[in-house]
């Protein structure tokens, strides 16, 4: 009987463990995801600003 319930206490601390792991894992995605999304929107602003600072095109003359 002791074997049973050695069995279950090391299984109930690796889910523990895992679950902990799990939500670090979590933790850290949303943090890369939010700093992806940050530099996403920085770039965005950036290529925009740049647009309308940007001259407009010269018009293409014909000749006649």
């Amino acid at each position: 009987m002791r074997n049973i319930e050695q069995y279950l206490i090391e299984t109930a601390d690796r889910c523990i463990r895992l679950a902990r792991a799990g939500r670090e894992m979590a933790d850290s995605l949303e943090a890369m995801s939010n700093d992806l999304m940050a530099k996403a929107v920085e770039l965005d602003s950036e290529r925009d600003k740049q647009a309308k600072d940007e001259p407009p095109p010269a018009a293409v003359k014909r000749k006649a």
